[in-house]
């Protein structure tokens, strides 16, 4: 049984489907003359296009996002807000391969900025939804974990200019050339979170709120707008199929799976989320009454749910962009491609499988690997659309150094590791009465 020793502190992930955009605004304007122009470039979003990896946003591991490693593929310059070690919150590391493997917290707290001085570029914020990028400002005063976070990217040097901006306002203040936007992923990833589907942003709320994005980024800025779409969250690591769960705690406890699945309410087609698991070990050390509580996995109609809020909340970002001139990556498709069909790299097959190369130990982002191929699928769109001549990252030369990829961890860690998920449950997302 994978055991993460974490506590609950890490940041959202994670992967739906999306038609092509116009590249040339119906409505005209400028925006069109700046397309494939880098000179000015910003992005806005959530923990994807942060860099956020291990349950961490943290300087060592920022620059092998997706987001920098498109500025040096285009060769421009990305400010990152680079966050000291221990990081934000504090990074996880591998401690065992096991099996099982065991992967704990560090300890201590951040000092904050590495450079209080550094105006980012990349305004991303870890735990964002598609309302707080419109609407969440940083405060002087912050009480919450997401206040913390938000005060770090946005607030630094920004409040001490008197600018309290959101990640909307900054990217219409920045006046940038060119603009990402990447969002919505922690819309459905709540679900995944709190194991209840009530979670999620209402598709409604969604198109409402993008269509507000698209209209003030089209009317306030000239930017060459490049939009991503968000993943089918239900595919990421963080999420345990019952099956094998079942078969795991089976062999563990020696009791059968049928008798197991019974005393769990867990079937095979659910999936189990890290509270699920916690409560599963707690029920079989006879510290809890069972069943598990429906906090603690998604059954399989709430994994459908799940999937076609997320096509609600694609088909909503496909109009709009298009709307607007937009180019659109089909981040949905070409991730779900990557589940389907991953890659073998260097010689060795990959996985969404924990510790299968593609995801980070929280089992929400991705590897150094994972973020390379991201950073490729939007060159590729790129250079299809707007005919620019972006070279892609070499994936190979990534996965050679990178620590998590399958052939660098020892051996004992690439014997059939089980589809399991990291054990961080997104601070930043247990929000509340927080707002």
């Amino acid at each position: 049984m994978l055991r993460l020793l974490t506590t609950s502190l890490s940041a959202s992930l994670v992967f739906a489907a999306g038609c092509m955009s116009n590249l040339i605004s119906p409505s005209g304007g400028t925006h069109s003359s700046n397309a494939g122009n880098f000179k000015n470039t910003v992005f806005i979003g959530d923990s994807l296009t942060a860099g956020f990896q291990n349950g961490s946003l943290l300087d060592t591991q920022q620059p092998n996002g997706y987001a920098n490693l498109i500025a040096k593929q285009a060769g421009f310059q990305l400010a990152l807000p680079l966050i000291a070690p221990p990081g934000a919150p504090a990074v996880l590391q591998l401690v065992s391969v096991g099996p099982p493997a065991v992967v704990r917290q560090e300890s201590g707290t951040t000092t904050g900025r590495d450079n209080v001085t550094v105006q980012a570029t990349d305004l991303a914020v870890p735990g964002h939804r598609l309302s707080d990028l419109i609407n969440r400002q940083p405060t002087a005063l912050p009480t919450t974990n997401e206040d913390i976070i938000t005060d770090l990217v946005l607030g630094i040097p920004g409040l001490a200019e008197g600018k309290d901006y959101s990640q909307l306002q900054w990217a219409e203040d920045l006046k940038p050339s060119t603009l990402f936007v990447w969002i919505g992923s922690n819309d459905a990833l709540a679900a995944a979170v709190s194991g209840m589907t009530s979670s999620l942003t209402p598709v409604s709320q969604f198109t409402t709120e993008f269509t507000q994005l698209m209209q003030a980024l089209q009317s306030k800025t000239t930017a060459n707008l490049i939009v991503g779409n968000v993943p089918d969250i239900t595919q990421a690591p963080y999420l345990t199929p019952g099956s094998v769960v079942l078969a795991e705690f089976s062999a563990s406890s020696h009791i059968p799976v049928a008798q197991l699945s019974a005393k769990l309410g867990i079937g095979a087609a659910d999936l189990v989320n890290p509270n699920g698991m916690q409560q599963i070990e707690s029920i079989l050390a006879g510290k809890q009454a069972g069943p598990v509580t429906d906090s603690g996995f998604l059954t399989p109609a709430e994994v459908l749910t799940v999937q076609q809020t997320v096509d609600g909340y694609n088909a909503v970002i496909a109009q709009q962009a298009a709307a607007v001139g937009a180019t659109l990556v089909d981040l949905h498709t070409d991730l779900a491609n990557l589940h389907d069909h991953p890659p073998t790299i260097n010689g060795t097959p990959t996985s969404f499988a924990f510790l299968g190369g593609i995801f980070s130990l929280d089992g929400e982002h991705p590897t150094n690997t994972g973020y390379a191929l991201v950073a490729n699928m939007f060159i590729d769109r790129m250079n299809a659309v707007l005919h620019t001549k972006i070279p892609d990252v070499d994936v190979s030369a990534i996965a050679a150094k990178d620590p998590l990829f399958p052939s660098n961890l020892p051996k004992a860690a690439r014997q059939a590791m089980p589809a399991a998920a990291g054990q961080s449950l997104d601070w930043m997302m247990q929000r509340g009465s927080q707002r």
